[in-house]
């Protein structure tokens, strides 16, 4: 359980441990392999573009450059695509090419792509009733909930997803106890339960599509439906009809709760390249190459969205003004930060998959943020995001 210099599950997520334990997952947490060998990988050319001087406004009003950004807010890498060609490439804190990343929650948009491909093969749609694709749901939070409600944070299930409770990792409260039964914490003298099971002990709080409330759990959800309509585990269908239609370089893991179901909500690992490729197929209507990755109906529907979406997300009595008022919406596991134009991936601790559609630029971003959610650090670098992108279009 433990590394050599003693990051263990007590401690992997606070404070200087993640700059060790983000890199390395798997030595202390199960996991299964994603492998890379179905499909020839996919190999991004190269046209450098100078950006380390671009100038974005800083947390303290003052200005600041990208290379200074990403030097200040714990970076570990960071691949910037234009035009689907590596523009500009660092890694830090002895990362590589090579090196697997914690994703966070940027997990949940690779899980929601796979999702779409199940739809693409008419699997699963939107508005399929979620207790009709995994019966074994029934009788929980889910009862009366769609796909869609589910995949865009919808559904009326009670969680309270308040990264102030890390304060306290002692605790008794919902949120670090779901991370027990799912691998992110010790287990203890719990029985297991696993991510399932510890879903189906949440009460209904509100209407299905009444508003936007950000859930993590929720994600399993899709990982299960995945599972159950394909027959086979997550990690291997993510291998076949999606790793490899994407070419992707490097093998990857998930992590895997006590009894071996896939943590998709944040629990996925992988080479940053391979991460800025999911982000290319966003920005070419789901094309890699010469292979359809994704619907081209499911990445459009991801981008656009629609009125009733955006309106659930304005809705949301959970999320910060500037957000609700500055973005368009949640969808398919996205951040619609411009509807139509622009969405991300987004994790915490500074994990980012960025898609500016005009501008043709595509950023992956892997960060090892001292707390789990810093307001103002993550609304720095969503400026040197899109600073970037500007200064590329």
């Amino acid at each position: 359980m433990d590394v050599r210099d003693g990051t263990t599950l007590d401690n992997w997520l606070t404070d200087p441990y993640p700059r060790r334990s983000f890199q390395r997952v798997r030595e202390f947490a199960p996991t299964a392999r994603i492998a890379n060998d179905t499909h020839p990988p996919r190999i991004l050319e190269h046209d450098p573009r100078e950006i380390g001087h671009v100038e974005l406004e800083g947390m303290d009003g003052a200005p600041v450059t990208v290379a200074d950004q990403l030097a200040r807010s714990q970076a570990e890498g960071i691949c910037v695509l234009k035009d689907g060609r590596i523009a500009y490439e660092r890694y830090f804190n002895g990362m590589t090419e090579r090196t697997p990343h914690l994703l966070m929650s940027v997990s949940k948009s690779w899980c929601c792509a796979l999702l779409g491909v199940q739809v693409g093969k008419g699997l699963v749609r939107r508005s399929d009733l979620v207790t009709d694709l995994v019966p074994d749901m029934a009788g929980t939070s889910l009862d009366g909930a769609t796909v869609a409600h589910v995949v865009d944070m919808t559904a009326g299930t009670e969680f309270v997803e308040d990264y102030d409770l890390y304060a306290d990792p002692d605790a008794d409260n919902p949120l670090l106890e779901y991370e027990r039964h799912t691998s992110y914490r010790r287990l203890g003298d719990r029985e297991p339960i696993g991510a399932l099971g510890h879903f189906r002990t949440y009460p209904t709080a509100y209407a299905h599509g009444a508003w936007f409330d950000y859930r993590s759990p929720l994600t399993n959800i899709q990982a299960h439906i995945i599972e159950t309509v394909t027959g086979r585990r997550f990690h291997e269908v993510l291998s076949d009809e999606l790793w490899g239609p994407l070419g992707q370089e490097f093998e990857a893991d998930i992590m895997l709760d006590p009894l071996g179901f896939p943590i998709v909500d944040g629990g996925m690992s992988c080479a940053l390249r391979d991460l800025a490729r999911l982000g290319q197929a966003y920005l070419e209507d789901g094309r890699a190459g010469d292979a359809q990755a994704i619907p081209a109906e499911w990445v459009r529907d991801t981008r656009e969205g629609d009125d009733e979406c955006e309106r659930q997300f304005k809705a949301s009595p959970t999320l910060d003004q500037p957000t609700k008022g500055d973005w368009s919406m949640y969808r398919n596991a996205f951040w619609v930060i411009r509807r139509g134009e622009v969405l991300s991936g987004l994790g915490i601790h500074g994990q980012y998959c960025y898609v500016d559609r005009p501008a043709g630029v595509v950023i992956a971003r892997l960060s090892t943020y001292p707390l789990a959610w810093d307001e103002a650090q993550s609304a720095e670098t969503m400026r040197s995001l899109a600073a970037i992108a500007a200064h590329l279009a």
